[in-house]
């Protein structure tokens, strides 16, 4: 009979044992509170603080474009296909980037300038008459402005001092711009022909006391290669005088 008592009493404690785990397990210790994140500001590309930085870019590709284009408006025209990759490679980064719409005119501006440099020197390349070229260059040059007129417009507005504007006027590429002028200080015109040869089409007159800047010269150093106010054409070297010796202007072969 104690055996009994005995078990019974064991068995009582055990399941007392037993509900009290149960009741523990039965209340979950709570989770702190999930703290709430604030949400983090988009810095304003076209702010004053930011524009600059945002301007560099499309600044950095016009930069490099000129720079490759002052090249090329010096390269013989059998190797011009080089240069001309390498500006459309340019012209295609610019396409690719992407831009706060502040910056929407100086890139569109940038674009037109490229693309019309580019069809110059394709003409050029490709043998179109001297007239397309001419109207190509004056074309490029006054689009060149208007990137200008963009970037100036743009910075201006927000209120940057002048100090801050990127400088890009100083890379704009001349395709005459060589340091060489070239003067007529005889007592007659000088012709200048749209080809290195005296039965070229005369296309302009080099008048007395005028001065124009050198381009190229031919491989026998007789006719030189000019920039008369934006029309392009050779002369006949001994009827002019030169600044600086001829042998530094780049050698350069028409084709007739």
């Amino acid at each position: 009979m104690k055996k009994i008592i005995i078990l019974f009493a064991f068995s009582a404690i055990f399941i007392s044992s037993c509900s009290m785990i149960s009741g523990a397990e039965a209340e979950p210790t709570p989770l702190p509170p999930t703290p709430t994140v604030a949400p983090t500001a988009t810095p304003d590309p076209c702010a004053t603080e930011n524009l600059l930085e945002e301007v560099e870019k499309i600044q950095g590709l016009v930069n490099a474009f000129q720079d490759v284009a002052y090249v090329a408006n010096f390269t013989p025209q059998t190797e011009l296909v080089y240069p001309i990759l390498q500006l459309q490679e340019i012209r295609r980064d610019l396409q690719a980037l992407d831009v706060p719409v502040c910056e929407d005119a100086i890139k569109n501006a940038s674009l037109n300038y490229m693309n019309a440099t580019i069809n110059y020197l394709a003409f050029f390349m490709g043998g179109e008459s001297q007239e397309n070229i001419d109207a190509g260059i004056q074309n490029s040059q006054v689009l060149w402005q208007g990137v200008l007129n963009e970037f100036s417009t743009l910075l201006g507005s927000a209120g940057l001092i002048e100090e801050e504007v990127p400088d890009i006027s100083s890379s704009v590429p001349s395709p005459t711009d060589s340091g060489i002028f070239i003067t007529n200080e005889g007592f007659n015109g000088v012709n200048v022909r749209g080809l290195p040869d005296l039965d070229g089409e005369i296309i302009a007159s080099l008048e007395t006391g005028m001065q124009a800047i050198g381009i190229a010269r031919n491989e026998a150093g007789d006719w030189i290669q000019i920039n008369l106010d934006g029309v392009i054409g050779w002369v006949f070297a001994e009827t002019v005088t030169a600044n600086e010796p001829l042998e530094d202007l780049p050698v350069f072969e028409a084709v007739e």
